[in-house]
């Protein structure tokens, strides 16, 4: 039997495809956010900076926004950050 151009394109396609469907953990639940009362109570018995925080955003490059959720500390720890790279930034180019 010989092998036609075609054949071995599709061979390796179904052969990729089979190995994908055997590589999937069929135990492992998919992740979910908490809802906005789990992440209240949670915030009630913690510290400010370790209080989650939500909101709505739109990732780069797209106009579907989604709830991306992130503790207060690091939220102000990369606000920090990002400033004192921006006025490095501009004291440098000036």
């Amino acid at each position: 039997m010989s092998m036609t151009p075609v054949t071995l394109p599709v061979l390796c396609l179904l052969a990729s495809s089979a190995m994908i469907g055997c590589s999937a953990d069929p135990d492992r639940q998919p992740t979910r956010m908490p809802t906005d009362a789990e992440i209240e109570q949670y915030n009630a018995s913690v510290e400010r900076e370790d209080r989650i925080e939500c909101r709505r955003e739109k990732p780069l490059g797209s106009r579907i926004s989604q709830r991306v959720c992130r503790r207060v500390g690091t939220i102000e720890e990369h606000s920090d950050l990002t400033q004192r790279e921006w006025r490095r930034t501009t004291i440098t180019n000036n």
